[in-house]
């Protein structure tokens, strides 16, 4: 490990001291702003509301489904998690979506506390925390981590996997039991794909000497005989509530980018993955391969075999996949991570430098424009940024958080204090990263939520179309309509949508514009969308 590296064979960097509670407030002042306070947002939280309203007034938990829709992109843990949490939480009077929101919380907060640990144990004390910083100054976990959807469980599950993995030299039967969990998570909460990745990564450790034991075999067996049963035990419930269902996720949507076992899908478009994994996992990326190179002498050492092996799997993965979207490289930013941390302390001053400027002045700048354009829409500022910002929000609300505007204001005091430390060394240039990151979300969500609450959120679209049905009776035709319509309809309203036996419909909801000669009795979009527009007339019946 390179924690028992002879200390001539290595230099051994200067660590600044560091307090632990920094870190937990640093992670708590992250992760909270965002969960609550705002409707279902495009694009997955309207879909994720709705099924867990289900669930909630339904009480089958089986089968994720809104309208007469199965959703099951995901399998269905993930939701099962956010009823919980928000069933006991609605009864006191917090919105459904906001409560179970929290459950995306929850699972960040283990994912950064699997990551901390897989890092102390592969690289040493105060070395985990590392690991954290880098993961929380990635620029494509800003929004994924703080979204009302089951694409956090990936970065759980896969911070516990590895951590679990490196902890299997240690205590191999506890180290298969925390497999067996993460490995859980992924078959009842991801898809086949990322739970066959994982055990991938974990079958093909025995090739690299520190795993190359009788006790291994003990970690693998116990984490198999804990994961498959209990996921075996849904896919029979399934099969029992709606074989039709299990039928399509089997065929269409079981290894989630590869399709199913009826429509195998490989080769994405071009460019998809390159052009996205640069800015997604910035800063882990660079820092990795840092990292990598740093520690080049050392490469059979458990804190480079196994991250690094890991990525390589995940990146191989990802490249000949057929359907790739941006959640997907999620995984990845928990190995990038661990492979940043040795090479951290050792970062060459410059670098370190360059990176604590460049950090400096993007979130720096951002956050500046971000105060500057908000006092302008209060204060009826330039011409140009109220022009702007109508574009995206005609008829923007001027409403002031006080209580976003004081954290806001908080946030960007303790930022400046920050980055007023002397030696930007390694260490310090990734926390000043990540303190940065923060900060920008923490400004945008502190001063501008009730704005984007209203550019993002589909309530009052659905508010007009239950308006305009004032009065008609009838199920309404939503087969032509968009996936997130047909959610915000369902979990907005009490109206009757059918997108597959819909042929009794007396009236139809179509994205589109009113074409000449169409009657139709109403028609919107939402606020600032000029590309998906609504209409409701009479059905085919």
């Amino acid at each position: 490990m390179l924690t028992y590296v002879p200390q001539s064979a290595t230099p051994t960097p200067e660590i600044p001291q560091q307090k632990p509670w920094l870190l937990i407030l640093l992670c708590l002042v992250w992760l909270l702003p965002g969960l609550v306070g705002h409707d279902p947002w495009k694009p997955a939280e309207l879909e994720t509301a709705a099924v867990v309203q289900h669930f909630l007034d339904d009480g089958y938990w089986v089968l994720p489904r809104f309208a007469d829709i199965s959703y099951l992109e995901f399998a269905p843990l993930y939701y099962w998690s956010a009823a919980i949490i928000a069933w006991p939480l609605s009864k006191l009077g917090m919105a459904v979506h906001d409560a179970a929101r929290l459950a995306t919380g929850v699972w960040m907060a283990l994912g950064m506390w699997g990551l901390g640990l897989a890092g102390r144990t592969l690289y040493g004390r105060r070395q985990g925390r590392v690991a954290v910083l880098v993961l929380i100054g990635c620029v494509g976990l800003i929004v994924w981590g703080h979204q009302l959807g089951p694409q956090v469980l990936l970065v759980a599950a896969f911070a516990w996997h590895a951590f679990a993995l490196a902890h299997s030299q240690r205590q191999p039967l506890l180290a298969g039991a925390l497999l067996g969990l993460a490995w859980l998570t992924l078959l009842l909460g991801a898809t086949w794909t990322e739970f066959l990745l994982a055990l991938c990564s974990a079958l093909v450790l025995p090739v690299f000497k520190p795993w190359r034991r009788a006790s291994y075999l003990v970690t693998l067996f116990t984490a198999l005989v804990l994961a498959l049963p209990i996921a075996a035990v849904w896919v029979l419930w399934l099969q029992q509530f709606s074989p039709v269902a299990l039928a399509r996720w089997l065929d269409m949507e079981a290894f989630g980018a590869f399709g199913g076992l009826a429509r195998l899908t490989l080769w994405h478009g071009f460019g998809f993955f390159l052009s996205n994994v640069a800015w997604f996992a910035w800063p882990a990326l660079p820092l990795a391969a840092w990292g990598i190179w740093s520690s080049r002498r050392m490469c059979g050492d458990p804190g480079i075999v196994l991250p690094a092996s890991l990525a390589a799997l995940l990146m191989l993965a990802l490249a000949i996949a057929g359907d790739v979207r941006d959640y997907m490289l999620l995984p990845l930013l928990v190995p990038l991570s661990l492979l940043a941390v040795p090479g951290v302390d050792v970062l060459r001053r410059g670098a370190a430098a360059a990176l604590n400027w460049f950090g400096m002045m993007t979130f720096g700048l951002t956050a500046a424009a971000l105060w500057l354009a908000w006092f302008g829409m209060q204060l009826g500022g330039p011409e140009a940024v109220l022009r702007k910002l109508a574009q995206f929000n005609p008829g923007g609300t001027r409403e002031v958080a006080w209580l976003g505007f004081v954290f806001a204001a908080a946030i960007t005091v303790a930022w400046c204090r920050v980055i007023a430390r002397e030696r930007p060394l390694g260490r310090l240039a990734v926390t000043n990263w990540a303190c940065g990151a923060t900060l920008v979300w923490g400004v945008l969500i502190g001063l501008w939520l009730p704005w984007l609450d209203q550019t993002k959120s589909y309530r009052a679209v659905s508010e007009e179309v239950v308006l305009a049905m004032k009065g008609r009776s009838g199920c309404i035709d939503v087969s032509q309509a968009s996936t997130a319509m047909v959610a915000s309809l369902d979990y907005f309203s009490p109206l009757s949508l059918h997108r597959f036996d819909a042929s009794q419909c007396r009236w139809q909801l179509r994205q589109g514009r009113v074409r000449e000669g169409e009657l139709a009795f109403w028609q919107g979009a939402r606020r600032g969308d000029d590309v998906q527009f609504y209409l409701l007339d009479r059905g085919a019946r």
